[in-house]
């Protein structure tokens, strides 16, 4: 599937991201499902019987686990089929972690990617609709398609603005572009970042951080020992520094988006990045980042003024601008 049809998806949206392993539906809160409940789940259900065999010769390990009639298992074989064809992953082992806004799944990579392992960040069909306050990101932003192509038609535009269906495939296939061409900006500048390999659709292949076992933990969910709290916030302001150099800052950076995995922290989540040169909100969001980590690193006795940073590496960023 080359182009990502929300439409065809949507679904999926009403599979609960926090339970994986039941097929629960919001809005019916427990409750037994009314008729036009029932009618919607026969309809559902019809279409992905209808479509079960599309991609009969790609049924991945992590998808054939699924009851056949299950939600996820279509959305999962959809979006991850064109890299099993472009003999970039062999199989889709496991989920890794569901979310609002995207889901990870954990897969073995081909041999000629040179990895072992691959991450696939898989977006929900109305991810911008989970992400708060996404014009502030958009301020200032070319956004391009799914080619990589800067949408600039009028008729492109009146769509997104009237949230048509076509402007909602547009609207999710720039923020996914966006995110695919600033992580291989920061990669190859040499930030702690997954390496991105692929993208397409509704997904974005990358670098897999943890092992076989188990993914790399983000730094919320670890206890770091005092004498390494230092060095990895200073590793964390030399990567803030390093995107802001590039005139990048990320813009919802926390310790939720910090993976951390023997002893080095890796950034993610870039569909939100702004550019400091254009968009208006830059340096607060620049403010809001750095008092997160600074929240986050004074648990263990490291002391610093996030605003204050902010400032200095602003004033730096505006001489050199």
């Amino acid at each position: 599937m080359n182009q990502y049809d929300v439409s065809e998806y949507d679904m999926y949206e009403e599979f609960s991201y926090d339970d994986h392993s039941r097929s629960t539906h919001r809005g019916l809160k427990g409750k037994d499902p009314g008729a036009e409940a029932q009618r919607h789940r026969r309809q559902r259900e019809r279409r992905i019987r209808e479509m079960s065999d599309r991609m009969e010769d790609f049924v991945p390990t992590y998808a054939a686990s699924l009851d056949p009639r299950h939600h996820e298992r279509r959305w999962v074989i959809d979006s991850l089929s064109s890299f099993y064809g472009n003999n970039q992953i062999t199989d889709v082992l496991r989920l890794v972690k569901g979310g609002k806004e995207a889901n990870v799944y954990l897969c073995q990579a081909n041999p000629k990617v040179g990895m072992p392992l691959l991450a696939a960040k898989l977006y929900r069909p109305r991810m911008l609709r989970h992400l708060k306050n996404n014009a502030v990101y958009k301020e200032g932003r070319q956004l391009r398609d799914a080619e990589g192509k800067l949408i600039l038609g009028s008729r492109e535009a009146r769509a997104m603005h009237k949230k048509t269906r076509f402007g909602k495939d547009l609207d999710l296939s720039a923020w996914i572009e966006h995110e695919f061409q600033v992580q291989n900006m920061l990669f190859d500048a040499g930030a702690d970042v997954p390496q991105p390999v692929a993208h397409g659709g509704n997904t974005i292949l990358m670098a897999y951080m943890g092992d076989d076992v188990m993914p790399a933990p983000t730094l919320q969910e670890v206890s770091l020992a005092p004498e390494e709290a230092q060095l990895l916030f200073d590793r964390v302001l030399h990567n803030v520094q390093l995107m802001l150099n590039l005139n990048q800052i990320h813009g919802d950076l926390s310790a939720y988006n910090i993976l951390y995995w023997d002893g080095r922290i890796t950034l993610i989540d870039f569909p939100q990045m702004v550019d400091a040169r254009n968009n208006p909100n830059a340096f607060d969001l620049l403010i809001r980042d750095l008092e997160r980590v600074c929240d986050y690193f004074a648990v263990y006795g490291v002391h610093a003024d996030g605003g204050a940073l902010a400032g200095e590496m602003w004033r730096g960023y505006m001489r050199g601008a």
